[in-house]
């Protein structure tokens, strides 16, 4: 499997590797923000590894449909967010179940189904035998791949990774993935401060990466597929041009800049 690895030595993944085995088994949570998902979220939540991940949260982020139904009934315990606040606060929200429950590990899926859950172990294992904190998904490793990504998309991603890039001082391949496994003790940095008002919408991911990787966290890429759902028989995404690509640039032009911690 190609990975991209930041800032993880051979000689230390030797020594996590010996330690894993004596270790019991983290317990994994996965959460999956949603937002009017209807059925697409029981399959999410149906094709999620119960043999890797313990529980899966649905955060139903004001869903006006029956969201929320559809999860509980496919397995998932579901947090009722009331009004939609945005998939930051979404992602936030499970995290802070994690923290509360003692759970060791979250790993986050796009609750439209744009990152399948059968690829979870992929992030968990390098998380698991590599002893990395933050395994990032990336589309375009060798090993990765899109499928019905339409080309505003690809030309996007490709440009905001190239910006996210310069901005932070490390090379990656896809800074705008949504698939992604970390380690809760992440929050113990301080430094890193996920529970700001400004993080709420489609600013807290990039934050995440940006903040893990400048502070010297050990951080991987993993080759993961991005499949964009078809509705009415197109692929689709909810992002919206322009104001919310303002919201995924601006954390790194903020934190890069100094305007924001």
């Amino acid at each position: 499997m190609a990975e991209r690895n930041f800032n993880l030595s051979v000689s230390e993944s030797t020594l996590q590797n010996a330690d894993a085995g004596t270790q019991a088994r983290p317990r994994v949570l996965c959460v999956a923000p949603a937002w009017n998902e209807g059925e697409r979220i029981a399959r999410v939540v149906s094709a999620v590894p119960s043999e890797h991940v313990e529980t899966t949260v649905v955060v139903d982020d004001g869903s006006t449909d029956e969201t929320a139904g559809y999860a509980e009934r496919a397995g998932a315990t579901v947090i009722l967010a009331g009004v939609n606040r945005g998939v930051g606060a979404a992602i936030r929200s499970g995290i802070d179940f994690a923290i509360k429950h003692g759970y060791e590990i979250v790993v986050v899926v796009s609750g439209g189904g744009k990152t399948p859950p059968e690829q979870i172990p992929r992030l968990l294992e390098a998380i698991t035998r590599d002893g990395v904190e933050l395994a990032q998904g990336s589309r375009y490793l060798e090993g990765g791949e899109f499928l019905r990504m339409p080309l505003r998309r690809r030309l996007g991603t490709r440009a905001y990774t190239l910006l996210f890039s310069l901005f932070c001082g490390h090379r990656v391949t896809d800074a705008s993935s949504g698939f992604r496994a970390f380690n809760v003790s992440l929050f113990d940095d301080k430094e890193i401060d996920l529970w700001q008002d400004w993080l709420d919408r489609y600013e807290l991911e990039p934050y995440l990466l940006f903040k893990a990787l400048r502070r010297g966290h050990r951080v991987v890429e993993v080759p993961v597929t991005i499949e964009y759902p078809k509705t009415d028989g197109i692929a689709y995404t909810k992002m919206r041009a322009i104001t919310d690509w303002w919201k995924i640039f601006r954390p790194i032009l903020f934190l890069g800049l100094g305007i924001k911690r």
